[in-house]
């Protein structure tokens, strides 16, 4: 009995002790590092919130997310769960809490130093799982029908992309990162749906394209555990069949499994590399009846020691012994690219070196983190042709490779665009700019999402 007692005051003072700690840490912080997110932000009690429970509710989110000596904790956690494996070594099964929104695909509501990552208004893909979905998964929500355009656009502020989470898994196999697959019919059926809405309203003055990447779950051994994740050539098959016939659909698919064997995703990020992004643009030359720019013609450079979405996402020990080198190819086309955040037009770099130092998420470095309301990159390339790509974050390291073939080219993150902000809807956007292709660039987890596919809807009306 007496053991009993002191265990119990034991327990109360230890207790006590890290709730009076973390009382008098006045000195909050706002964002995680060690999972690239932003903190959930103290709430505002209002008598609306009080009554609803949302205060208590976030309250909670608040006091967890700041918790003292909180990445720690985290990190005690992480090892326990990779404490539960398979039964094979160097397999993890990890269920991760996705946002499919992340940190690193977040708008700001005004153009970022150059040196500094732009303001995030949230953590989004999902994905990505990612992407994530990245998803991931992906990680991404926000997905709310936009208000209605004012005769005046005005800035807008910064939006919240990551109040919805999914759950989201991930198979560690040999320190790599595979971002499982589970086929949604209703959301397949959605995106067809979206997209054939799209070509009946645009007809047949824009061609229309449909570029999925799949996840890496498609090109990775799996060994024994390759029927825990579903088929996504099938799931593009199915899709084929659902879409309109005006609708290009590129196989991107063939031309990746084409190089499996080569360095096409990352290991700690559920995002493709630039090399995989190549062979989808050599997929969509493909299919546009065009050669593609051999790879030989661009200077390259490289960044090292890279953690990216799936490590901050599942905190895994063997992909943290494993990091990704990432290789880009820089652009020999002279262009001039402006990103718009809300009505606030700022110069930027298709390769932003600046994002390459410390220790944020380096996948930045394409297209300046391409999370503006809108951007435009016109080129040297005097042949007349527009092309519009609403794109995910896969798409950041896709659209440079675009640069020799289009005069002008216009991208939309599907997550981010506004039309509040430019008063304009798709169409109408593709009308006032001369635009005559639009490409639909979202990945495999993205697609199989209807929340957001709602949004890419949302934008066409």
């Amino acid at each position: 009995m007496k053991r009993l007692r002191l265990d119990a005051i034991a327990f109360v003072v230890i207790l006590g002790g890290l709730g009076l700690a973390n009382l008098l840490n006045f000195n909050k912080p706002t964002v995680s590092t060690l999972e690239n997110r932003m903190l959930k932000a103290k709430p505002v009690l209002t008598w609306e919130s009080l009554f609803s429970g949302d205060y208590f509710r976030d309250f909670e989110d608040y006091y967890s997310d700041t918790f003292v000596n909180r990445d720690n904790i985290v990190k005690i956690c992480r090892d326990i769960k990779d404490s539960l494996s398979l039964g094979e070594p160097g397999v993890t099964l990890v269920v991760a809490r996705e946002q499919n929104a992340p940190i690193n695909d977040a708008p700001a509501a005004t153009p970022a130093p150059a040196s500094q990552t732009p303001p995030p208004s949230a953590p989004g893909p999902a994905p990505e799982t990612g992407e994530i979905r990245e998803t991931p998964g992906p990680a991404e929500t926000g997905y709310t029908p936009e208000p209605t355009p004012t005769p005046a656009p005005t800035p807008e502020p910064a939006r919240e992309f990551a109040d919805d989470e999914t759950v989201a898994y991930y198979l560690i196999v040999d320190g790599k990162a595979v971002q499982l697959f589970k086929f949604n019919r209703e959301g397949m059926d959605y995106y067809a749906e979206v997209l054939n809405k799209y070509h009946e309203v645009l007809g047949d003055k824009v061609k229309l394209y449909s570029v999925i990447p799949p996840t890496n779950s498609e090109f990775v051994k799996l060994r024994k555990y390759a029927d825990i994740t579903d088929s996504q050539n099938d799931a593009m098959d199915y899709l084929r069949s659902r879409l309109d016939p005006g609708i290009v659909t590129v196989n991107v698919y063939d031309a990746l499994n084409r190089h499996k064997d080569e360095y096409i995703y990352f290991k700690t990020d559920h995002h493709w590399t630039a090399l995989g992004a190549y062979y989808g643009y050599c997929a969509f030359m493909e299919a546009t009846g065009r050669e593609p720019v051999p790879l030989d013609r661009y200077e390259t450079a490289k960044i090292e020691g890279y953690l990216g979405s799936s490590y901050t996402k599942t905190l895994n020990k063997e992909l943290e012994k494993n990091p990704d080198t990432i290789y880009l190819y820089l652009p020999f086309t002279n262009h001039e690219y402006v990103m718009y955040y809300g009505n606030k037009p700022k110069t930027a770099d298709i390769i932003d070196m600046s994002y390459a130092e410390g220790s944020g998420d380096k996948y930045l470095v394409f297209m300046s983190s391409g999370g503006a309301t809108w951007s435009v990159i016109k080129t040297d390339v005097k042949n007349g042709k527009k092309i519009l790509v609403m794109k995910d974050s896969f798409g950041n390291a896709w659209v440079p490779f675009l640069l020799p073939h289009y005069e002008e080219i216009y991208v939309v993150d599907a997550r981010f665009y506004s039309k509040s902000s430019t008063g304009l809807t798709i169409p109408q956007f593709i009308e006032k700019y001369g635009i005559q292709e639009m490409v639909f660039l979202f990945y495999m987890e993205d697609v199989n999402w209807t929340k957001f596919m709602n949004g890419v809807e949302n934008h066409l009306y």
